[in-house]
């Protein structure tokens, strides 16, 4: 493969992730449950009030409109400027939020003006054979097949050992001349362990959230709720595992570059087609199921009315502050996946973990590098 097919290439999975990025976006509208709109509670039945499906089209018609414009800012600065580059991919989720923001606001003005309100309140609790039916979060011993991947890169790390040059490169800039190197030695087999060993741990952690999340159940349809739950949580699990597992296989083409059998260029391209296709995995999943298994409800009889009411929980939408919750993990409230609640204080202790681990796998790295 030539230097310029191999730019090309990583052009364009630069392009496919920000594609798919923007694309998740603006799903977003169309995956969250019946209950909530632009993260405001309302009653099912308010799905199809004409309002609401005008904001949820013309929400996901800005959030393409500003993904096309970042593809194409994307595919310029893919070999230019990596930090623009990021900046254009992380625009993305800053304008879904802003967006977000601004809906929330007019359903918000809708809710006050129809009386949609909480007269009461029930409480359902999924019991019995029912809870016993539901589909479970895949065991927290399948991150144990991380293990062999890491094992399967050092093994092919030690068979490349002899063909590695004296000075190795680990690192190439915008322009492909590499502006990184470390020595021949036990570091080629820390440098990619390492990696691996903190992605499986940021897997697992994102597993573990999972498992522990508060599982949602609605007062109508207490038992079918908790069956699409369960079937969404354990598609997420499965998903996340599938991505995993690429991630932690693409690394072995570190050593491969080290030992110069393919380039770096090459193995730069291969984890971005690694990427990519774990973007599609998590996108395809979310599409299928939608968040808290909602997708699966679609064909249920919507709720006229509005039994639970938690919008002073969630502030600015996302953040869920909720002392009198034990909860520390519950499926989010605008789109896919599992937020934190930070008025339990365990939410902190695990953020404060976090923040130490990324710090610390960063040392190791520095360290490693010299």
């Amino acid at each position: 493969m030539s230097p310029e097919l191999v730019s090309l290439t990583g052009r364009t999975m630069m392009a496919l992730i920000t594609l798919l990025t923007g694309a998740t976006f603006a799903l977003v509208p169309w995956l969250t449950r019946r209950r909530e709109a632009f993260a405001v509670t309302v009653p099912e039945v308010a799905q199809a009030d004409p309002r609401l499906r005008r904001m949820r089209v013309a929400y996901s018609l800005a959030m393409l409109a500003l993904s096309a414009l970042a593809v194409a800012l994307s595919w310029t600065l893919a070999g230019t400027s990596p930090v623009g580059l990021a900046a254009v991919v992380l625009s993305l989720p800053l304008a879904g939020f802003l967006l977000m923001l601004a809906f929330r606001s007019r359903v918000r003005a809708i809710k006050r003006a129809e009386g949609w309100q909480a007269r009461h309140e029930r409480a359902s609790a999924v019991v019995g054979s029912a809870a016993q039916d539901a589909p479970q979060v895949l065991s927290l011993w399948w991150n144990l097949l991380y293990l062999p991947v890491i094992l399967a890169t050092l093994a092919l790390t030690a068979a490349l050992y002899p063909s590695m040059p004296d000075v190795v490169p680990i690192h190439m800039n915008a322009a492909g001349q590499v502006d990184d190197t470390i020595a021949k030695g036990w570091v080629v087999f820390a440098f990619p362990a390492a990696i691996q060993l903190f992605l499986g741990g940021a897997f697992a952690s994102s597993h573990w959230m999972i498992r522990r999340s508060k599982r949602p159940v609605s007062t109508e349809a207490p038992a079918s709720s908790s069956l699409a739950y369960g079937a969404f949580a354990r598609a997420q699990s499965l998903a996340l595992l599938a991505a995993g597992m690429l991630v932690q296989a693409s690394i072995a083409l570190m050593p491969l570059s080290f030992a110069g059998v393919i380039s770096m260029g090459h193995a730069a391209v291969g984890v971005a087609v690694v990427c990519v296709a774990a973007c599609a995995v998590t996108l395809g999943t979310s599409a299928a199921y939608g968040q808290s298994g909602t997708r699966l409800l679609r064909h249920t009889p919507a709720a006229r009315t509005l039994d639970f009411d938690d919008d002073e929980h969630w502030k600015a939408g996302i953040f869920y502050v909720n002392r009198e919750d034990p909860a520390v993990i519950l499926p989010r409230r605008f789109g896919v996946g599992w937020a934190m609640n930070w008025g339990n204080p365990r939410a902190w202790g695990l953020t404060a973990l976090l923040a130490l681990s990324i710090a610390a796998f960063v040392a190791i790295l520095q360290a490693l590098v010299g």
